[in-house]
């Protein structure tokens, strides 16, 4: 079973092929350019299948009641509509190169597709029409990874000329999707039994930033999550943190401990001296209202890095 020829059909861009019988009934699907043919192929009794972009046929061979649709109608018509088109000598390159990718996508393992391609397809959403993998790998390109195109300002991705609202609409949403799967997961155990979990939630909020940002994890009496506060949001290497904001809203919170985190923008991990010294601030003023600071972490593409493993949290200053 398979592809069924029928040379004035794939003229049409129809292609037909022979499925697997179900309960002694065979079944056929009807793919390629069916759009100009949909109300013909509903009303000869074919079924849209909208994942896999066929129109299906059980029973009899469908070749037989198309061909002689499309002869009555080029007859009734008296005009070249129905007759199979001649080859284009201009025809883009892309044309059914949409459906294609699909169809391989879906056939294929998760990870089939290049970097490139999957991007590709992605734009597909936002972007009718035209050929969309000379944009994808410009911006793969430009930011480096998958990461990177989903994470870039709207200020960066509008040096693209078929940039528009939409493709900014879609990575917008990619990444905030990814990053409320993965929160889901820390809302119902302890964060600190959870670390590996907290790392990708937080790599896939800040690492590829461009604005240094402060965030605050606060945490119940299990540690579990009670809420990611962002507090602030600064310049390219500074943003500000004030001490007595961090503890009013711990309070406002009922929170018994929390987490700081910040993004390092220039991808350097490793904190710097003034990074240690508002971290000590904050760590001295949460202890005097019963509230206790688990950690500082640094965010970048590089990785990440840990006051408490760096032994950063262990001592006041003298």
């Amino acid at each position: 079973m398979g592809q069924l020829s029928d040379g004035p059909l794939q003229s049409l861009g129809l292609i037909i092929s022979e499925q697997e019988r179900s309960e002694g009934v065979t079944r056929y699907s009807v793919r390629g350019e069916t759009y100009p043919h949909r109300e013909m192929l509903q009303e000869l009794g074919g079924r849209w299948d909208g994942i896999n972009r066929v129109w299906i046929f059980e029973g009899d061979d469908p070749r037989p009641a198309i061909c002689g649709r499309l002869h009555d109608d080029r007859a009734a018509l008296g005009l070249s509509d129905g007759l199979p088109r001649p080859e284009l000598p201009n025809r883009p390159h892309y044309w059914g190169h949409r459906q294609r990718l699909r169809d391989r996508f879906l056939a294929g393992v998760d990870d089939a597709l290049p970097d490139y391609e999957l991007l590709e397809m992605l734009l597909f959403f936002a972007i009718p029409k035209i050929d969309t993998k000379p944009l994808a790998k410009e911006l793969l390109g430009r930011f480096g990874s998958l990461a990177g195109v989903v994470n870039a300002s709207v200020e960066q991705l509008a040096e693209f000329e078929k940039m528009d609202h939409f493709v900014i609409t879609l990575f917008k949403a990619l990444r905030i999707f990814g990053a409320r799967m993965v929160r889901e997961d820390m809302t119902e155990r302890p964060v600190l039994d959870n670390w590996d979990r907290l790392i990708a939630y937080l790599r896939a909020q800040m690492a590829h930033r461009m604005i240094e940002q402060f965030r605050l994890l606060f945490l119940d009496r299990r540690n579990v999550l009670i809420a990611d506060e962002k507090q602030h949001e600064g310049s390219i290497d500074h943003t500000p943190v004030y001490p007595r904001e961090v503890v009013k809203r711990a309070l406002a919170l009922d929170a018994s401990a929390l987490v700081m985190v910040h993004n390092h923008p220039s991808n350097h991990p490793q904190p710097s001296k003034p990074d240690i010294e508002m971290t000590r601030q904050v760590r001295d003023a949460l202890e005097r209202v019963g509230v206790v600071l688990h950690d500082h972490l640094i965010i970048s593409r590089r990785g990440q890095t840990s006051f408490r493993q760096m032994g950063l949290l262990d001592a006041k200053p003298r």
